[in-house]
Parts: C-alpha cells; structure tokens; sequence
C-alpha cells in the first residue's frame, strides 16, 4: 500500500477507536461508489461538521487513487466497508423491529444508501406489505439531515399518481426517523439495464409516457426532482409500470431553498442537466426533462449520452458538447422517438421540451407499436375502425334489401353514418392534442384482439401471428375469411335481384346462385377437412388443431405450447423469440438459438442451456411453493381467522377453560397463516428475480448470435460468462423466509387462573 494509505492506517490504528473507524469505513465504501464529481457534496453531508472524520475519509479515498498503492486496496476496503453495511444493515433492523414491531412484521432488507436503508415489511392492521425507508440514527442526530429526511415525506406526501411512489405514513419513535412507502414488488430501471443492457422500442416508449405523466403531475405541484435515473425507477413485476422514486433532493419552485448552498451540486453527474451540474439555483422542469431524456437515451442505446468520459471532464462536455446522435449508436430506433428524446438533452433549455405535458403529446405523435403504450385519450380507438365499418353495411343492406319508403330509407342511411362521424370526431378530437392523424386511422383499424381470420397486413397488431403461422393455417384461415364474406353477399345478392324482378332476366331459376353458394360451401368443407387431417398428422389434439387453424392470432401463452411452437416460423434470429411471461418457453428459445452461435461462442452456448435448465427447475420448485401457499393461506382463509377470533374476544369473562384454549388456538393459527403469507410474498419476489435472470439470460445470448464473429464477440461472451455465474450462486442461495414471529404465541398456553384446566 502507498505512503498516505500507510498513514491513513496508523492513524486509525493508533488513534480512532473501532467504532470510530467503523464510521470512517462507511462512508468510505459509500464514497467509493460514487463517481468523484459527486464526493465532494456527498461528503459535505456524510460528516457535516466533523471535520476529523472528513480528514480521515479524504486520506483513505487519495490513498484509493494513489498510483503506488496496491491494485488490491481499493477491493479490499470495499469488500471491508460492505461486510459493515451487513452488519450496520442488521443493527440498523434490531432497532427498526424494537420501534415499530407492534405495527410491522420487518421481513427483509430491500436495497441500502449512504443515509440508511430500505426494509419489506407487512403493515399488521391492513395485512399489506409496504417498504419502510430508514435514516440512520448517527446521520439523524444532525438537524438538516433530518430536515431533508421530512422534506421528503411532504413533497411525496402532496402528489398522488399511478407513476409515483406512494407515501403512506411519516413519523420518528425513539429517535428514528422513517417512511412508509408502497411496495413495489419487481426491480429498479438501473438493475433492469444491468442485466439486458438495453430495452425495445416499445418498452421504452411507454416507460418515457408513464414517467413524462408523472412529471407532469409533480410539475403541476411545483416539484423538480433533480434526481432521475434509472436506480430511482422501478418497475412493477405484476402491471410493467414505471414509477418514479426518491424525492430526497427535490426542490419546490418558489420556496428558498436552504439544504442547498449556492454552487453546490445536487444529483447524479451523468443525468443531470448542464445547468443543474453548473449549481445553479434557478433551474425549473426543463431539467428534469433533460434527466429524462438522458434516461431514454440510456433505455434505447444501452449506454450513457457521455459513456466514456471521466467524471472530472463530464461537467465540461456536457456543457460544450452535444451527446452522440442516438440513431448514429443505436440504428434501429424510429427517427421519430429519436428526435423526441434528442430534443430532451439539448444543451439550451430553451430548446428542449418546455414542460412535461409537451413530452408527452410528442411522445403520442411517434409510432405506437403496441395497445399498451398507446397514450390514454386513445387507448378506446383499436378496432373502432371495423365497428364502424360493419355498422354502416348493416344499416345500409336493411335501408337498400328492405321495402321501404324513401324517408324511411333516408332515416336507416342516417343512423349508418352516426358511429362512422363518432369515429372521424374522436380522430379529429384526439389530433387536436398533437397526435398523428394517419397513425389514429391505422389504429382504428386494427383488428380485435379475437379475431384470427385475414386481415390487410398493414393493418394488423404489432406483435400478430399470422406471419408465422404455418401455412395449411393461413390457406384455411383465408378461404374461410372468403366463404363468410361470400355467402352472405350472395344470398343478399340473389334477394335483391328477386326483389327487382331482375332475377328471371338472368337465370329461369336460382340454380345460378344455389351453384355457387354449393361451391362455396364445399370449398370450404374441403379446405377446412384437409387442414385439419394436416394437423392432426402434424401431432396435434383437436383443441391444438383448432387453436393453430381458427384460433385468434394475437399473441398468447397458448402458442407457447409445444406442439403448437414447432410449426410456428422462427423470428428474426432464426428462432421464434420467447412469450414475455412464460419460462418454460424462454428456456426453448435458448436451446433453440445455441445451435445457431458461432464456434467461438459454443462453449458459452452449452453453459447458457445448462443454467436455463437450472433455472427453470427453480422456477417450477417456487411455482409448486406459491401453489401451495396460496391455497393455505389464502385471504378467505385469513378473513375467516380473523372474525372467528373476533367473535371468540366479545364472549363474556366467565367462559371456560375451553373457550379460552380454543382462542389462544385460533389465535395461534392465525399468526402462523400471517407468517406463510408472508412467506408467500417473499417467494414471489424470489420467483420473480429468477424470471428476470431468465430473461435477461436470453437477452444477452440474443446479442452474442447478432455479434456473429465481430470484434465485440469476447467482450459479449465475458458478459454472459458473468451472469451465468451470477444465476448460479444465485439458485444455490437458499430461498428467503419470513422471520418467526417475536410475537408468536404456543398453540395453547395454560390461564392464568386457578380454575382447573383440561386437555
């Protein structure tokens, strides 16, 4: 180790006691993994007035960045500073359970900062689970620690949105101070990135839509949160929903900020605004659109706009250089939500979007790739387009193939056309808030979501199926389109021409129009009976068959079953891309795409297929878990607990020895099913960790097979070689469990009485 490391070691040796030094090892570790531009001001906050304790950390973070000291030094006080954030982590849980166990069962920590830690916990009263965040009682002994701790419960406090983190509850007992927050079962944006590297488009666009809303709403109350990025996004595991966390450094427009003195830095270097990193007190919502912006480039790209650049010239750059072009790094993005998110990280604020209402109708105007991250004034218009279609047709064949007068015949054509100017007004309506007409009519006209017959390709959902569908399936799928079209038309047509009188001047008889509704008829019987001998040759069951030849095209979980998957034409890799919610098809689209790596990549190939193997084993095991938890303790089960022991409270006071043990059992059990649903919930966030490294494991292996032999090749399998070691200790860690309850009660406890008792 070098000369100042050496000294920074006596010193603490030789002078700072061991809790002294613990001290000093926190905020070091914390320090670390900070990039430098932001020590200082964390620092600022982390010591205070110490200034000791500020001399010592100084000295061991030079001691870091000495080029004599040993490559090992930095690692070794990390890992020394990490094993006491276990153990303060631990401590900081003890005095939690001590203040608030009779209102919350502590089940586990969630995640932990340099200002204390987050923990899961179930809300005894109302049988829910919530997140509890904590401030380190040594940090809360400082008033304006404590200020910034409760200036965070009211900002959070005053805004309600589906996008933002709710607060439940703020308080201090016995001198620790804490929130109550909604739980969000699923993992942060910044782990979401780590382990895909990037999103798809649509993804992306939706998570920007959600999150441009919830600025909007903390906009409207005059709140800048100065601090988005993706480690304060997080993603709900169940909806897919982004929400927006952590107002710990917000600012309310129109207030004096006194946490903040002028030039001091708040934020996070890489995503904050040039004005922000420029200290300035006067900045508005334009900078929390540029830290958004910032976050999609991250999102689509996978990378930073300025990845690459050390931490002490990232403040320079951004102020004299625009990012890279979004499209120049990432091609694949549409121009249009490229140039949406470009306009967010432009260096004059003046240019960028000037409120978050603005980003979201721009964000509305790119392409909409799927229903899910359509804008909510449209989310009404797929399929109103056909509606309307059909709706005139019919009106207009009872006005024309009817006998009726001709304003009777005016009145049916009027009420043909209502739902037709209902539509053309709602696109009309909807368009006046900046959103594209043409792509409202392509969305108008998207087919239902049953629907599994032919339908123009241009017009059809995102994602449909009828492109892979084997093509006995299509051939069936169209003549049967044709005959339901046809026959009507030609029994309306044969209608029509008897009711002119024109009939006899083409045909003595209808044999004419019987001929051809037999052809059409027969055709279909035909085509139908042979493609559904095809499927059934193909394997199939009756209800498989069914599904592959007139089942609805959009996607589903059942076209994930087997013997359907394998007549389905592959993606784009060569391999039909996995459903988003099913492993068991994930793991068949790694097998599928390891024989189709490059030989350079066949070792990392057979590893992956292993540990989806593996992983998916882990998977059922919690699946057959949660199946059995669910119906043990379920919430009738519960509710039903929870009157008898009610009821078993309101006898009176001369009850027997009976009645009494009968209480202390009920009331036994009900802990007990408490505790398994508590169980239940840590074995779904458990089981939804192992879904993500699934599908962050297929991701990856995606990447290494587009790489093919390029010069990324390596650096993409040590990527993989990486996770796959991280799945493994992950899998062979033992499940998490709910702690046994402090409070649990023995099945039956002797009454405090000295009237006899019986078992």
């Amino acid at each position: 180790m070098g000369n100042r490391a050496r000294m920074a070691s006596a010193r603490a040796d030789g002078v700072v006691t061991p809790e002294r030094w613990a001290q000093v090892k926190a905020v070091v570790g914390a320090a670390m993994e900070r990039p430098r531009i932001e020590r200082h001001a964390f620092l600022d906050r982390s010591c205070g007035a110490d200034a000791s304790m500020r001399r010592e950390v100084e000295s061991l973070l030079a001691a870091m960045d000495d080029g004599d000291s040993l490559p090992g030094a930095r690692a070794a006080v990390a890992a020394e500073a990490a094993a006491l954030a276990v153990r303060d982590e631990g401590a900081l849980r003890a005095i939690l359970e001590r203040a608030l166990g009779q209102q919350y069962d502590i089940l586990r920590p969630l995640g932990r900062g340099a200002t204390g830690a987050v923990f899961l916990a179930r809300e005894r009263a109302l049988e829910r689970f919530v997140a509890i965040k904590v401030l380190r009682p040594d940090l809360a002994e400082d008033g304006e620690n404590r200020e910034r701790f409760r200036r965070e419960a009211r900002v959070a406090a005053q805004l309600s949105h589906p996008s933002i983190l709710p607060l439940y509850a703020f308080g201090e007992v016995d001198g620790l101070w804490y929130l109550v927050m909604g739980y969000v079962r699923g993992v942060s944006l910044a782990e979401r990135l780590r382990l895909e590297g990037r999103l798809s488009c649509p993804e992306t666009h939706r998570i920007l839509t959600e999150l441009s809303d919830a600025l909007e709403c903390a906009h409207r109350h005059g709140v800048v949160h100065r601090d988005i990025k993706p480690a304060n996004i997080l993603l709900d595991d169940e909806s897919g929903r982004a929400m927006l966390a952590d107002f710990g450094i917000s600012k309310v427009q129109g207030t004096d900020d006194t946490l903040t003195l002028t030039g001091e830095i708040v934020g996070t270097p890489a995503y904050m605004s040039p004005e922000q990193a420029l200290g300035e007190r006067q900045i508005d919502e334009r900078s929390d659109i540029y830290s958004l912006g910032a976050v999609g480039y991250v999102m689509l790209a996978g990378r930073e706009p300025f990845a690459g650049v050390r931490a002490d010239e990232l403040l320079y750059r951004r102020l004299r250089d625009d990012p890279t072009p979004l499209r120049t790094v990432a091609p694949s993005v549409p121009e249009d939500l490229a140039a949406v998110v470009m306009r967010c990280l432009a260096r004059d604020r003046t240019l960028r979007w000037a409120s978050a209402r603005e980003l979201k109708a721009a964000l509305g105007r790119t392409v909409a790739t799927s229903a899910s991250c359509l804008p909510e004034a449209v989310r009404d218009l797929p399929s109103f387009g056909p509606y309307a279609v059909l709706w005139v047709v019919a009106w207009t064949a009872l006005a024309v193939l009817t006998e009726q007068s001709a304003g009777e015949r005016a009145l049916l054509m009027l009420v043909g056309l209502l739902v037709p100017v209902g539509l053309v007004l709602h696109v009309w309506n909807v368009g006046r808030h900046g959103l594209a007409p043409l792509e409202l009519v392509r969305v108008a006209c998207w087919p239902p979501e049953w629907w599994g017959m032919w339908w123009p390709r241009v017009l059809r959902r995102p994602g449909d199926l009828w492109a892979r569908l084997p093509r006995p399936a299509r051939l069936s799928r169209v003549v049967l389109s044709t005959f339901f079209v046809a026959l009507p038309g030609l029994i309306l047509a044969r209608q029509w021409f008897a009711t002119k009188g024109w009939l006899p001047a083409i045909d003595a008889s209808p044999g004419w129009f019987a001929a051809a509704e037999g052809a059409l008829v027969l055709g279909a019987a035909a085509v139908t009976a042979g493609t559904l001998a095809w499927a059934l040759r193909h394997g199939l069951s009756v209800p498989e068959a069914t599904r592959v030849l007139f089942g609805a095209t959009a996607p589903s979980p059942a076209w994930s079953e087997p013997r359907i998957a394998r007549l389905l034409t592959p993606g784009g890799l060569g391999v039909r891309p996995p459903e988003r919610d099913a492993p068991a098809d994930h793991r068949r689209a790694i097998d599928e795409l390891v024989p189709l790596l490059s030989p350079d990549a066949a070792g990392v190939g057979t590893e992956s297929s292993r540990v989806a193997r593996r992983l998916l084993g882990a998977i059922e095991e919690c699946n057959r878990q949660l199946g059995s938890l669910a119906r043990d303790a379920s919430p009738a089960e519960l509710d039903r607990l929870t009157a008898q022991l009610t009821a078993l409270d309101e006898t009176s006071p001369r009850e027997g020895d009976e009645r009494y043990e009968l209480r202390e059992l009920v009331r036994h059990h009900l802990e007990l099913v408490r505790r398994m649903r508590a169980r239940q919930e840590l074995m779904s966030e458990h089981r939804a960790r192992l879904f993500d490294l699934m599908r962050a494991l297929w991701t990856q292996l995606s990447l290494v097979r587009d790489a093919g032999g390029s010069a990324a090749m390596p650096h993409l399998c040590a990527q993989v070689r990486a996770l796959c070691a991280e799945i493994v200790d992950y899998v062979e860690a033992a499940p998490p469990r709910a702690p046994a309850e402090s409070r649990a009660v023995s099945p039956v406890k002797n009454r405090p009485s000295s009237a006899p008792h019986f078992t």
